[in-house]
Formats: C-alpha cells, structure tokens, sequence
C-alpha cells in the first residue's frame, strides 16, 4: 500500500521546511527555526563539542534556546514535567555518556547503525525526559540531534499512519516501532533516492559544507520526506495533524 504516499509533495513539502522559518515560533520569522537551521544546531553543535574533547567553554553542548525551537517545530510543547532547560542539562550527560564513547567508530553496517539508534532513543527516553513513554520526545530530538542513525519519529500519528498503510503491528516500545518503520521505508526507498537533495544555506562555509557532506552520505533526506508522507497520509484522514502533537504521558495535550 506504500504506493499510495504522495512523495513527490512530501518533497516539495520537506523542501519548504529546509527553508522556511516555524510560523508557529515568537515572529514567525526566526531562521533558526528552517530544518536547515536546526540540522546545525544541533547536530552541527554535537560535531563541535566532539572536535572539542566534548567541552563548550562551560556551556550547555545544546543550547535550551534550540532544543526550546525544535519542540515548537515538532509539536511537543504541551510538555509540563521536562521544560527544554532540563532536557538541555540532562543532555549533556547523555551525550557524554552515550554518545562520546561511541562517536570515533560509529557502526557503518545497517545492523549496527539500527541498533544504536534503538539503543539511544530508549535510553534518551529514560536520561533526558524520565520514562519510557518519553520515547515520543526522544525520537523528535535525536531525529535531529543524530543524524547518521536512523531515527525514526515516532506519535500516535506515524502509528496511524502505518495501520493505513496495511502495517498494523503489536507496538510495545520503540525497538517494535522502529522495525515496522524500516519495513515500511525499504519499500519505498527507491523511489525516495530519485528525488533530489536540497542544499544547506544557513551557517558559515564550514557548517554548510559539514550538512551538505552529511546529505550526500547518509539517508536523512531520505527519511525527512519519507516522514512528510506519513504525516500527510494521516493530515488527511479524520485523525488530523493533532496527532503529531504530544504531552508528557505520550498523548494529546
């Protein structure tokens, strides 16, 4: 049934999203707030801190200002119990602790690079927001946050979005979803790596250059526009786009 995603729109749309500012954060106007932008700050400032044995000359590795940005542009701001400034400092201890150990030989085969993604977003859920439900904000943040694994958002939408799509598996924790999810884009992968890739515009030369490399040699243009079809395909069902949207217990706020 993947044949029914429109992804040339979900291409188009993903594009607007690169480029255009989050209507929905303070002026509307805000360049921080194009997926371009985000894709710097905080995989970019992950990058940096990593260049710099892991230290920020005594600040936050990621500001609470741009984890404050992404929950706006992911919907998530209906979270009570985990401000961004919290998610912020517990952050840091989960990068230094997760992710530095593992960043100078990241797993190159798809098993592996599963596997740590699986690893990382139960393990986010637990550090940074509390418990396991949370799996629905750690996926939105290390969607953006890393890259290189293949993260997968995960809300009530996506999951409406694969029962209509004819993959109505037993989900039980993000290891189940993030397996059907992979089902689900193998099979319209192909068509997703005909479909261009935009080019980064926001940062300096060296920041542009660090995305532009990132785009060329892994899939996360593949699965940002595989993601705008899944959103698509519910936005237009009875469910709605509320369905992406989250509180602290997984539901709608």
């Amino acid at each position: 049934m993947t044949n029914v995603l429109d992804l040339k729109q979900a291409h188009a749309d993903a594009l607007a999203r690169w480029q255009t500012p989050y209507r929905g954060f303070a002026s509307g106007g805000d360049s921080r707030t194009t997926e371009n932008a985000l894709l710097v700050l905080t995989y970019g400032g992950l990058a940096h801190a990593a260049a710099h044995d892991w230290l920020n000359a005594g600040r936050r590795l990621i500001d609470k200002t741009y984890v404050d940005m992404l929950w706006h542009v992911q919907q998530l701001t209906r979270w009570r119990t985990r401000r961004p400034e919290q998610v912020a400092a517990d952050l840091d201890d989960f990068i230094r602790r997760r992710i530095a150990p593992k960043w100078p030989a990241l797993p190159t085969d798809d098993a592996g690079r599963r596997a740590l993604a699986e690893e990382w977003v139960e393990a986010a859920a637990r550090e940074c927001f509390g418990s396991r439900v949370s799996e629905l904000g750690a996926s939105r943040l290390l969607f953006f946050l890393c890259p290189m694994v293949p993260v997968f958002n995960l809300s009530r939408g996506h999951l409406a979005a694969l029962r209509r799509l004819g993959h109505d598996v037993p989900v039980t924790n993000y290891a189940d979803y993030a397996r059907a999810m992979h089902a689900t884009y193998a099979e319209v992968l192909p068509r997703l790596r005909a479909l261009s890739r935009p080019v980064a515009a926001y940062g300096d030369p060296t920041q542009r250059a660090a995305i532009d490399g990132l785009l060329a040699t892994g899939d996360w243009w593949e699965r940002r526009v595989f993601d705008v079809s899944l959103r698509a395909l519910v936005d237009d069902s009875s469910e709605g786009e509320r369905w992406f949207a989250c509180d602290d217990s997984g539901g709608l706020g």
